[in-house]
């Protein structure tokens, strides 16, 4: 998540010597999950259509995700060009490809002329399956890590150098929390009046997560007036989902007192 690594792990090899990296590996069997998970909750006879703008949406994170990242880290890439597409190689930005996925997003649902909330709503599984990937590939391949810990809560964590140390478990922190925010949604979806809130609570949720594991992160980033750059995008993303939310809550207030004077 939005860092340069330096030694990128093998998970094996493909015949000819063709590295089959750690990192992409694990990112594909997530979006594999959650393309699946999209299929399951989507309605009767729709799964299809879901299907089709959640892999829309896969186009639009890897093109925002890459494209963040080499923009947050132009200074290397300025002079490494080649390497702005090598995204097997790691180094991507979550928020570039949260704005990129949702992008996609819009501009499936208005050409194809479906509501945008439904939508949104059956990409959750999507999101929380690649949102979890990635805490448990930065983990194993040495990104977003935090800080060393030689306390009881430390576990073996490598940073982008590939050195391994006991660390403040900053990517299984976030991926439990993940877990634990879909899994609450999901059980509480008849809590919420439509789809748009749905999703809106669910972008918020997912922001607040990124902003506090923004604050413990150790890895070096990019500062913009003082701050991380990651920790400006959380924040943006944060105030943009609770705006969501209201305009979505207002609205569905709306609607219902359009159906009482009725």
């Amino acid at each position: 998540m939005s860092v340069m690594i330096k030694c990128v792990p093998i998970a094996f090899y493909l015949p000819g010597d063709v590295p089959i990296y750690l990192f992409s590996l694990l990112m594909g069997l997530a979006a594999m999950i959650g393309l699946v998970g999209v299929a399951w909750k989507a309605p009767n006879g729709e799964a299809h259509r879901y299907v089709d703008a959640g892999l829309w949406s896969l186009v639009g994170a890897l093109f925002g995700g890459r494209a963040g990242f080499v923009v947050i880290n132009w200074e290397y890439f300025s002079a490494h060009l080649w390497e702005s597409w090598q995204v097997y190689l790691g180094g991507f930005s979550w928020a570039g490809a949260l704005g990129g996925g949702l992008v996609a997003l819009g501009l499936t649902a208005w050409l194809s002329k479906a509501a945008l909330g439904e939508l949104a709503l059956g990409m959750l599984p999507l999101l929380a399956s690649l949102s979890i990937g990635s805490w448990l590939s930065c983990w194993l391949t040495g990104c977003a890590y935090g800080p060393p810990a030689g306390s009881w809560w430390g576990i073996p964590s490598r940073d982008e150098w590939g050195e391994v140390a006991l660390r403040l478990p900053v990517q299984l922190i976030g991926a439990l929390l993940t877990l634990s925010l879909f899994w609450l949604l999901d059980w509480g979806r008849g809590f919420f009046k439509s789809p748009g809130q749905a999703f809106s609570a669910a972008l918020l949720g997912f922001s607040v997560i990124m902003l506090a594991t923004s604050l413990i992160r150790a890895d070096v980033l990019p500062e913009w007036l003082g701050m991380r750059v990651d920790i400006w995008a959380a924040s943006a993303f944060t105030l943009f989902g609770g705006v969501c939310l209201l305009v979505s809550y207002f609205k569905e207030m709306g609607r219902e007192q359009e159906r009482t004077s009725e």
